[in-house]
């Protein structure tokens, strides 16, 4: 189900938060730059879907699919941005970028091929 860039960019924010312990609305209001509101109503939209649990105002969880898709989206994300770097030399600041968008449109077909190259032939 494409979620669109936007709200994949929330599940993967969440799922590295995650990562240290408890998510608040104000951790990822800051690490994304948008306003607690934004974040408000992009939960209630993932919650709807069924990505998250969050009670009124506490702390964020991913649901086992939410963090199935985050993980899934996370994937692409390092896969692609390790490809521009390892395999075409683009810095590290301007394949974290590009592949924060390229993650979002890339088809699965070329995703495959692109992870299979750089697993062949990068460093």
């Amino acid at each position: 189900m494409k979620l669109g860039e936007s709200l994949e960019d929330y599940l993967e924010t969440l799922l590295i938060l995650e990562e240290t312990g408890k998510i608040r609305c104000v951790d990822v209001a800051s690490r994304m730059h948008v306003s607690k509101p934004s974040v408000n109503k992009a939960m209630n939209v993932l919650k709807d879907k069924g990505y998250v649990l969050q009670e009124s105002y506490g702390d964020i969880h991913l649901t086992d699919a939410g963090r199935d898709l985050a993980k899934s989206i996370y994937l692409r994300h390092e896969t692609i941005s390790g490809f521009l770097q390892d395999v075409l030399g683009v810095s590290a600041e301007n394949a974290d970028e590009d592949a924060c968008h390229i993650e979002h449109v890339i088809s699965e077909e070329t995703f495959q091929k692109l992870m299979d190259f750089k697993n062949k032939y990068a460093k």
